[in-house]
């Protein structure tokens, strides 16, 4: 293990993100020096804090340049051209650089427990073009690459080996949840559950019940993320949890919020002729192609050896719960309307 010093420099970009402010905290909590590469004025609760650094990464990096990092967490890169232009202002300064890849880099889930070891699709001519077509104000935005975003994740992680060899780090995360999640998959069956409270209500919920779900508290990556910087781990990483049946899940879910739902598990067939679509309209269900059979199902045993740890779900779920409480005007972006819910409901 690389000796901890107090006084090593980390730049997180991104670091008022989701994940990027979870690291953010983890680097906080074990006395590291934080500053944050942000395009935005921030209201990080990490801001009185932190250094913050206004600046676009596709634009005057200049600032940069004239200081000196350690360390440097990557949450937001998504084109190699954004790799290169934030290693070419850093890069001579840096020990270790941790890109926040992702496990759709593999592009197909075939094979079960898929590890760090199996053939990647290079991105293509049309990715690079598609990205290059994107406005400014879509260029931060996972959502905006569309299905080029995996395959230009690993053109990311194949910059950062090219530019710094050992010293750079691709962390290929799989679903994150938590407080403050954007993706809400996990948090509409919360959400959804907590609303079932007085009653029996019933909830339709994708069959089997042992479906197996896999998906990560965003704190457990930011810690594995700065485990990287003190054990100097470097390559590709999977770092998602252990897959968990659907049904655990959801009565996890309902214990903690002391939901009487009742859930009614509906067969596959009868969800694809309804046509509700699985993982946009049903949450953590994954998509019911060949392609998808083990997409929720990915190999960590490399990222467990080296020290990864997951918490456990209901530990998750509580501040989960207690935050989207605070916010039940909020839309959520996925999920069931109560009209797709009642169509499944008859079907079954």
């Amino acid at each position: 293990m690389v000796q901890k010093d107090y006084f090593m420099r980390c730049l997180v970009v991104g670091g008022t993100g989701f994940l990027g402010g979870a690291i953010v905290d983890a680097l906080l909590d074990g006395g590291y020096s934080v500053s944050i590469l942000s395009r935005g004025i921030t209201d990080s609760t990490n801001a009185a804090v932190v250094e913050v650094i206004q600046a676009d990464r596709y634009e005057d990096l200049t600032m940069l340049k004239k200081q000196s990092f350690d360390w440097v967490f990557d949450t937001c890169a998504y084109t190699p051209e954004a790799v290169e232009r934030l290693l070419k202002a850093v890069g001579h300064t840096i020990t270790r650089y941790v890109l926040i890849s992702s496990v759709s880099a593999y592009g197909t889930f075939k094979e079960d427990r898929q590890n760090e070891t199996a053939t990647v699709p290079d991105a293509t001519s049309l990715d690079f073009e598609i990205a290059a077509g994107l406005p400014p104000k879509d260029r931060a935005s996972a959502f905006a690459y569309g299905a080029s975003y995996g395959p230009l994740k690993r053109a990311c992680e194949r910059k950062a080996d090219e530019m710094l060899g050992e010293r750079a780090t691709s962390l290929r995360v799989g679903l994150l949840i938590g407080a403050g999640d954007y993706s809400d998959r996990l948090t509409w069956w919360v959400r959804r559950l907590d609303q079932a409270r007085e009653g029996r209500e019933r909830v339709p919920a994708p069959a089997p019940k042992d479906r197996l779900v896999q998906m990560i508290d965003v704190k457990d990556v930011a810690q594995f993320a700065v485990q990287c910087g003190n054990d100097a781990l470097s390559g590709i990483w999977n770092v998602t949890g252990e897959p968990i049946p659907m049904g655990e899940v959801l009565s996890q879910i309902a214990e903690v919020s002391n939901s009487e739902a009742e859930f009614v598990w509906v067969e596959e067939s009868s969800i694809v002729a309804a046509g509700v679509a699985p993982w946009s309209d049903i949450p953590l269900m994954a998509p019911s192609l060949p392609e998808f059979r083990y997409f929720l199902s990915i190999g960590t045993e490399k990222a467990k050896l080296a020290g990864l740890t997951c918490r456990p779900l209901r530990e998750t779920i509580t501040p989960l719960l207690k935050w989207d409480r605070a916010r039940q005007d909020v839309p959520l972006k996925c999920g069931m309307t109560r009209d797709q819910e009642a169509e499944l409901l008859k079907a079954s």
